[in-house]
């Protein structure tokens, strides 16, 4: 892999002995980009806020029992911002294009959610058959948005012009032309209503098995989540997952299938110390990567 340069601030701020490039699993990629924010600002400040709160998160992870920063994490340099939303898109492709590599995993920080178009797009080349699992609360499958397709409320339909494969949960809020334009995709949400039996729970966990392929990338939009638990965010929407049903969600489909890579994008931190959704995003962050390490539990104790 190319020579990298670390960032002042780095994911859990571990020993450095831990951020070799050439051994890390994990790659930490900030992408402080709003070109296309529509409501309240802030995302730009998600990436540099997540990474300032996560070395206050404990290194083992309580349920596994894993020191999953063990595996190696590598904080790349923030990627500079594109002057145009397209500009943006490239940038975020090329950057990526690398970071997919069988045994590497890129995580990458938004930012806004427009940018998952172009890391599917990436990770498609090096991964055939590819499916996304998006966590969100809008299905983000308008055509264009905000005088742009390159629009966060436009970052799903870009996904399925790259793959098919397109798993949506949590999403409770869609236009009428995304009803219309996108009608089997819209019909096939996995509801949050569904999610709070274990019966319901099970029946959509089956669901969301059967439709993804071999390989899974996940994006997911912090606003998934209920605002109970993440209320820093742009379009904060009423009724969402619960931490619960999202980790779980999260470590059932990494023991069936290869995740490859995933992002955490819309954290928009508040001005006032509440420091609650980021801290949230990077325990986040620490359980996609401790799932992902499960299978090496004794290499990495």
């Amino acid at each position: 892999m190319q020579d990298v340069i670390f960032m002042r601030q780095t994911f859990l701020n571990i020993d450095p002995k831990y951020n070799d490039p050439q051994t890390a699993k994990f790659f930490i990629l900030p992408v402080p980009y709003e070109g296309t924010v529509s409501f309240m600002k802030g995302t730009v400040n998600g990436p540099a806020a997540i990474l300032a709160v996560s070395d206050q998160i404990e290194h083992l992870d309580e349920e596994l029992l894993l020191e999953y920063y063990k595996a190696g994490i590598v904080t790349l340099d923030p990627l500079p911002i594109g002057e145009t939303p397209e500009q943006e898109m490239e940038l975020v492709y090329h950057a990526t294009r690398s970071l997919f590599k069988p045994g590497k995993f890129p995580i990458i920080l938004g930012g806004e959610h427009s940018i998952t178009s172009p890391i599917v797009r990436a990770a498609a080349e090096v991964y055939p058959g590819l499916s996304v699992l998006q966590f969100d609360a809008h299905a983000d499958l308008r055509n264009t948005y905000t005088g742009t397709k390159y629009s966060h409320g436009s970052a799903m339909r870009r996904v399925l012009e790259i793959t098919p494969n397109l798993v949506q949960v949590g999403i409770r809020s869609f236009s009428a032309e995304e009803w219309a334009d996108c009608p089997n995709q819209i019909d096939h949400l996995i509801r949050v209503s569904t999610l709070e039996t274990e019966e319901g729970f099970r029946w959509a966990m089956a669901k969301i098995l059967d439709r993804l392929t071999k390989h899974v990338y996940i994006t997911f939009d912090i606003d998934g989540l209920d605002p109970a638990f993440a209320p820093a965010t742009g379009t904060p929407e009423p009724g969402g997952l619960t931490w619960w049903m999202a980790t779980r969600i999260i470590e059932e489909v990494s023991l069936a299938k290869n995740v490859i890579g995933a992002d955490v994008v819309e954290v928009a931190p508040f001005q006032n110390g509440n420091v609650i959704t980021e801290f949230l995003a990077a325990r986040l962050v620490g359980k996609i990567m401790a799932y992902n390490c499960r299978g090496n539990l004794l290499e990495f104790r």
